[in-house]
């Protein structure tokens, strides 16, 4: 098969370039599904995992890419409900940037009719990522106003549809304006900058309550700022680290606010736990999918064979949501 190769030439190149090379063909095992891929998301964990800072679980492929669509090649002996020539998306937990990859079964979704095929590459880590952590981290609730951080990416965009879906009321944060603007039109009540004065235009919005909830896509310098967006009793739920790994922060407003403060990653769950996790997203999901009340938002689709250019177009930022190969 045709893929990105797991390691960049020079590990210590802070910005090492993708290349493609040739490997061999995965084997499905009886619980797997051997799918022709023809779309692929570019994610912030491909970039880290090409540093060198961020290995697949045990048992996964070292290719890059966590999420992609195609077609079902050969079901493996013990699946049931897929067929030669399925159009699926998939979560996986490493291998999407090639043109085949061996997939368990549990964490295949069906493509609704209306859904490009590089819509749906771009949807199942994101719609995945947003589900656990409003849902299953968060436990957000209808009525509750969220905090998306981050909102205009690829990870952003979904969370602040899925919130909305799921009754919350969303405020937006990110620095471009022009960008965060768009996000109305995705269910965003209300937006933000990033920045110091982000925690009082929120409890400007909220009366002086601030949200109950907040999704840190970013981490760094804002993080403090985040916490500071809560009400007493909040939540924040911190799935990236985008904007930095350490932060120079006053715990005591985590004590004295009763604040929680939970960490969250989705690629490292047992694979059970994704099967699960992808059952529910789906029953949620698929229908909104299908009648457009939720739909991936891809910025660029780019060739499989300029698979540099995505990656560099990631790394740059600027993008309103997510960066698409195109594979097959």
């Amino acid at each position: 098969m045709h893929a990105v190769l797991p390691l960049a030439e020079n590990p210590e190149d802070r910005n090492p370039v993708p290349r493609l090379g040739e490997l061999p063909d995965p084997v499905p095992g009886p619980d797997e599904v051997l799918v022709a891929v023809e779309a692929a998301g570019v994610n912030h964990a491909d970039l880290h995992q090409l540093q060198g800072h961020y290995p697949p679980p045990p048992g996964e492929s070292a290719v890059p890419g966590l999420e992609c669509a195609g077609q079902v090649l050969t079901p493996g002996e013990w699946v049931q409900g897929f067929q030669p020539g399925d159009r699926v998306m998939a979560l996986v937990g490493g291998g999407a940037h090639a043109t085949l990859a061996a997939i368990p079964a549990g964490q295949l979704l069906p493509v609704p009719e209306n859904l490009s095929i590089a819509e749906a590459g771009a949807l199942p880590e994101a719609g995945l990522t947003a589900w656990t952590n409003l849902v299953v981290e968060g436990e957000v609730e209808a009525g509750e106003t969220v905090l998306v951080t981050g909102a205009t990416g690829g990870m952003g965009t979904m969370f602040v549809q899925l919130a909305k879906e799921l009754g919350a009321k969303v405020i937006a944060s990110g620095r471009d304006p022009g960008r965060l603007e768009r996000l109305r039109e995705l269910g965003a009540a209300a937006t933000v900058l990033e920045g110091d004065d982000l925690p009082r235009r929120v409890r400007e919005l909220t009366r002086g309550r601030g949200v109950d909830l907040a999704i840190d896509l970013l981490g760094g310098a804002g993080f403090e700022g985040h916490l500071s967006a809560l009400r007493t009793r909040g939540r924040l739920v911190l799935v990236g680290l985008t904007a930095g790994r350490k932060v120079d922060l006053d715990l005591s407003g985590v004590l004295s606010r009763r604040l929680r403060v939970i960490g969250s990653v989705l690629r490292a769950r047992p694979r059970d736990e994704k099967a699960r996790l992808t059952a529910a997203f789906g029953a949620f999901a698929l229908p909104r999918l299908a009648d457009g009340r939720l739909r991936p938002v891809v910025d660029r689709v780019v060739p499989f064979n300029q698979v540099a250019e995505a990656y560099d177009a990631l790394r740059h930022g600027g993008l309103f949501g997510k960066v698409v190969l195109a594979i097959g």
